[in-house]
């Protein structure tokens, strides 16, 4: 029931990514997606999902090169 957990608390963090991204509020978004993201890579280790846990390798990357961008905009 913990990974499961995992999964869903991962989740609740991607929308509320989602959420303050359509706020307005992109730094804070990104760090959502991070976070969540993050859940999701120790899940799909957890059970194998190897394609999955690539996929939010490469949005956390996204994702911390956006938080970059907005710091040299500022």
């Amino acid at each position: 029931i913990m990974i499961e957990n995992l999964g869903w608390i991962s989740t609740v963090l991607v929308l509320l990514g989602y959420i303050l991204n359509s706020n307005e509020k992109p730094r804070h978004a990104m760090i959502a997606w991070i976070i969540g993201d993050t859940g999701w890579i120790v899940y799909d280790y957890l059970i194998n999902n190897f394609s999955h846990l690539t996929l939010s390798v490469v949005i956390i990357a996204i994702n911390m090169y956006g938080i970059y961008r907005l710091q040299i905009k500022e």
